[in-house]
């Protein structure tokens, strides 16, 4: 073969050659920047979420301090003492008497409502991170521990109670639960509770064991039921339908945070609002039989030796004992003359101020109380409260406006200062004295446990800066992109003891995959 006609046949191999070359160093310098770039993102996203974490730890500690001061100036107001008692018993220090239409009248402690300073949702900005803090009262909910009492009737009450509020709590929603589904709902929880030996999940060794009833074991969260076959994780969790319709999550409606038993003076654990002691001490016989539904309102029906009959599951893991060494005389000490003290049933009584409407409903029967009273209920608190008539000639000062987490003034609305003021409903001249016992026993005006949520946002996208704290009504919350989003959830039982009161977290701090929907009376579109 001639020379010249080798060299044409690799004529252009050194080319090809270079370009390959070039094409692996772009792959390898492509490979670089964006793995420099990702690395970057990463640190950015790390900072920028530590930086969240920053400001809503400091978020929270000022939420502690409002519910602190809130509980410390209505202290200051209604005052503290011991509630009287027919049998002479040591009563719980500062423990009051609600009653509705009581002979005597009541003896209030602090009222919690949606007007206190935690009630509505508050906006803030902390280096250009905006927080949104909602708070909710776990008073407002039922405790489906009451699901273990002792006292069977007592305990099957609860159960109808937990199915009425599951077959109420989407209604209207396309994810709304039948009649039967929530009777299989509510059998779960019960059985998860009381066989917990042949559950998937193993049970874990807690304060609140009681050797005698091995097999029973008290929830540490709500969440633990989302495990159950019959549960799914959407029921844990606030979300919007395709229509734009608001599904709430099952746990604000129902909760095991609140106790079943109130602290008696021996343990320390009564407070000037009901005395409860979620952080435990139930075991201890000055407790005696504060758990139970029937008992004052309805006639104190429980039998001698069942006091305590769930142990206080306020503070999850470590949370009181399953106790039944409490006396049913001591359960006298709680009522006189038909009225029932807020120890005898914190726990079980739910917060008329704040509870739900679904929840309201399902508290009692229809037959015994119909829903249209519990809609005057609703409108009884959403009306505008009526200012006191003041002489002219004096110079007192215009109260100052409230605004929302929009800017908006918002109007000052009623509130049930006590129980007695269930009389001014339409329609509670209608009931029964039984009726009226069962308000008496199921309802409360006070709050001693919170959960705070608080969701952080930092911009990721061309926003604009100055918007800060405020965004537009009409904006759906939970529909805002460009941001990085966390939410932290935080339980928190606001102790009294004498006149000492502090703030004792229950879940110090827990990231959630969701953000809080509140429960309105009256929903509306700008939600």
């Amino acid at each position: 073969m001639h020379p010249s006609s080798f060299r044409s046949r690799r004529r252009g191999s050194a080319l090809l050659l270079a370009l390959l070359v070039l094409l692996i160093l772009l792959a390898i310098m492509a490979q670089l920047v964006f793995g420099t770039k990702s690395d970057a993102d990463v640190a950015r996203n790390d900072i920028a979420l530590t930086t969240m974490d920053l400001a809503i730890e400091s978020s929270l500690l000022e939420v502690f301090d409002r519910l602190k001061t809130d509980g410390e100036s209505a202290g200051a107001s209604s005052g503290s003492g011991a509630a009287p008692t027919d049998t002479g018993a040591a009563a719980a220090p500062g423990a009051t008497s609600n009653a509705a239409g009581g002979a005597g009248g009541e003896q209030q402690g602090s009222v919690d409502s949606r007007e206190d300073p935690w009630g509505r949702p508050q906006r803030t900005s902390i280096n250009e991170i905006e927080l949104r803090v909602v708070v909710q009262d776990e008073d407002s909910k039922l405790n489906v521990l009451g699901m273990l009492a002792a006292n069977q009737a007592e305990a099957e009450k609860c159960f109808d109670r937990v199915q009425r509020t599951i077959d109420a709590f989407r209604e209207g929603t396309d994810s709304d639960i039948d009649p039967s589904s929530a009777r299989t709902m509510a059998e779960a929880m019960r059985d998860y509770m009381k066989d917990r030996s042949r559950q998937v999940l193993p049970k874990p060794h807690l304060l609140s064991d009681d050797e005698k009833v091995p097999d029973q074991g008290l929830a540490i969260s709500l969440d633990e039921f989302a495990v159950l076959e019959p549960f799914d994780e959407s029921m844990f969790r606030d979300f919007r339908e395709p229509d734009g319709r608001i599904v709430h999550s099952l746990g604000s409606f129902l909760t095991t945070w609140t106790s079943l038993s109130a602290g008696g003076a021996a343990s320390g654990g009564a407070s000037g609002s009901g005395g409860a002691a979620p952080s435990g001490g139930a075991n201890d016989p000055a407790a005696g039989d504060a758990n139970t539904d029937g008992q004052g309102g309805e006639g104190g029906d429980q039998p001698p030796g069942e006091g305590g009959d769930v142990g206080d599951a306020g503070s999850g893991a470590n949370s009181g004992q399953s106790g039944d060494q409490g006396s049913g005389a001591q359960g006298g000490a709680n009522q006189v003359g038909g009225q029932t003290s807020a120890a005898s049933k914190y726990g079980v009584a739910v917060n008329v101020n704040t509870a739900p409407p679904a929840l309201l409903k399902s508290l009692i029967d229809d037959r015994d109380i119909p829903s249209r009273f519990w809609d005057k209920v609703i409108e009884y608190r959403n009306l505008e409260e009526e200012s006191e008539e003041t002489d002219t000639s004096t110079t007192a000062s215009e109260p100052e406006p409230v605004y929302d987490e929009y800017g908006e003034e918002v109007i000052q609305r009623q509130v049930f200062d006590s129980l007695d003021e269930l009389r001014e409903v339409d329609g509670y001249e209608n009931l029964d004295g039984a009726a009226r016992a069962q308000l008496d026993q199921l309802l409360t005006t006070e709050s001693q446990v919170f959960t705070i949520m608080i969701t952080a946002r930092k911009s990721t996208g061309l926003e604009d800066p100055t918007r800060g704290g405020m965004r537009d009504p009409e904006e759906r919350e939970d529909l805002i992109a460009n941001t990085l989003t966390r939410t932290v959830r935080c339980v928190v039982w606001r102790r009294k003891s004498g006149e000492n009161l502090t703030i004792v977290p229950l879940v110090r701090w827990e990231v959630v995959d969701y953000m809080p929907l509140v429960v309105e009376d009256f929903p509306d579109d700008r939600r």
